[in-house]
């Protein structure tokens, strides 16, 4: 087993694919191991405009809406984040903590957890558990990110490739399939 069992999947703001987190979780859930966090889901219109976002649980695929942004909140590029619904989203990360799934995939360490609120209980129970936890850090934060950290945790490039040579080296006891 490697050292740690937490990974920071560190993404520029400008990631045109997003998917790359929950495509991964799903190549696991289908190879039979136990996935279980959350992955955003955005959502656009037509045109390609953001309408909105859903935090998706792995183990159940229910849909959380945490963000509609109104037409005031895109003209003036403020916050539309639901933290109640954001708040309903930790029991998922709780279920997988109890349940000590295979893997915690969390998409992502965003402004709450920046701040020590969100979902920031909830990751920091999955590293103490050793649960193996892979998340979403965008790149202006990795700083904060390993300084809560301890800076114990790997540092990954946000690819698929990546996620998989960290996952055969995080838990080799834990690769079903």
């Amino acid at each position: 087993m490697s050292e740690t069992t937490f990974a920071a999947a560190v993404y520029a703001r400008d990631l045109q694919d997003r998917n790359a987190l929950s495509d991964f979780a799903a190549e696991l859930r289908a190879r039979g191991v136990r996935v279980g966090g959350l992955v955003q889901d955005v959502l656009r219109d037509g045109a390609g405009k953001m309408t909105g976002i859903d935090m998706v649980a792995l183990d159940t695929g229910q849909r959380i809406a945490i963000n509609r942004p109104t037409r005031e909140n895109l003209e003036n590029k403020t916050c539309s984040l639901d933290t109640s619904a954001l708040t309903e989203s930790t029991e998922a990360l709780r279920r997988a903590i109890r349940e000590g799934v295979d893997l915690i995939v969390l998409e992502k360490f965003g402004e709450q957890e920046q701040k020590g609120q969100g979902l920031n209980d909830e990751i920091f129970m999955a590293i103490a558990e050793e649960i193996p936890l892979l998340i979403a850090v965008p790149e202006f934060a990795l700083d904060l990110w390993q300084e809560r950290t301890g800076a114990m945790g790997e540092t990954l490039p946000y690819s698929i490739d990546a996620f998989q040579r960290w996952w055969a080296t995080a838990r080799p006891d834990r690769q079903a399939g």
